[in-house]
């Protein structure tokens, strides 16, 4: 792998009813902003070669969102459950099971385990926390080097 995007999913709506945490969707904010970054993902050509997303429906959403603006095909976005949730010790799990064939991983997920794990790859970029829909690069083989990209500049 040459580049890894870690992304947060997008707004979501607040839990309520009889609703699951698993089952929120993203609010009307949250669409936009996973457009937005789909645009801007694309405007800086970061378009991997498979995009992984938790089973939740908002991280599913925001994916599908990033997936259609990105133009992948329906094969290069595969859901995973272990990352609902997750923690970064957990996606890095995830991401090491990745075929070696695969050069740009994007992977959409939860706080806090998609910043942490942003923060301990990072060493260029100070990444504390990644806010609704936004998004860490890291490239790869060259020291890691951190780069946000938030849904407009």
């Amino acid at each position: 792998m040459k580049r890894l995007t870690l992304v947060r999913h997008a707004a979501a709506e607040s839990k309520h009813g009889g609703m699951s945490d698993s089952e929120r969707p993203l609010n009307r904010t949250g669409l936009g902003e996973a457009e937005a970054l789909g645009k801007r993902l694309l405007q800086e050509q970061l378009i991997p070669d498979l995009l992984i997303a938790s089973s939740a429906r908002r991280t599913r959403q925001t994916a599908e969102i990033l997936a259609r603006e990105l133009g992948l095909a329906a094969h290069s976005l595969k859901i995973e459950a272990q990352l609902y949730l997750a923690r970064a010790e957990d996606i890095l799990r995830v991401i090491r099971a990745v075929d070696s064939n695969v050069r740009h991983l994007m992977v959409v997920g939860h706080n806090p385990g998609i910043s942490k794990l942003a923060s301990m790859l990072s060493s260029k970029t100070r990444i504390t926390e990644l806010h609704t829909a936004q998004a860490c690069t890291v490239n790869y083989p060259q020291s890691a080097s951190g780069q946000l990209i938030a849904p407009s500049a």
